[in-house]
């Protein structure tokens, strides 16, 4: 742009300019018009730039939620599971679900021996002193 701002002074100045000159010259405006165009597209392009990187932030702290959550609901799920297999290993839970009776099915003595089994080992013990 420089470059056709001196040709063109030069050309009103009265100096003459070789044939590429002046058609540069000529060219002078749809140049500038063509580099406004460009700044145009560079700011577009930035502004563009920026919203994507804020969206993928966005996204990624949703994703890092959604994770952490599925992750709370397994833990939940986990200790629950693990509540009721160590309530298996208390004495009236068992006389309950021998006899069928407040509001425990029946479970025959085999099958309340494997879960009481399968709690010891999934559970692990806890010190009532800590």
């Amino acid at each position: 742009q420089l470059k056709l701002e001196d040709y063109k002074d030069r050309l009103k100045k009265g100096e003459a300019l070789n044939q590429d000159q002046l058609e540069a010259v000529e060219k002078y405006d749809e140049v500038v018009h063509n580099l406004e165009f460009a700044k145009e597209l560079q700011k577009t392009f930035s502004g563009l730039s920026q919203d994507l990187l804020k969206a993928q932030k966005k996204a990624q702290r949703r994703e890092s939620l959604l994770k952490l959550e599925a992750e709370k609901k397994k833990l939940r799920t986990i200790l629950q599971v693990q509540y009721v297999l160590q309530n298996f290993t208390q004495e009236h839970v068992q006389r309950d679900f021998k006899g069928g009776v407040n509001g425990a099915i029946y479970l025959p003595s085999k099958e309340l021996d494997y879960l009481i089994r399968f709690a010891k080992l999934t559970c692990p013990e806890r010190n009532e002193n800590l």
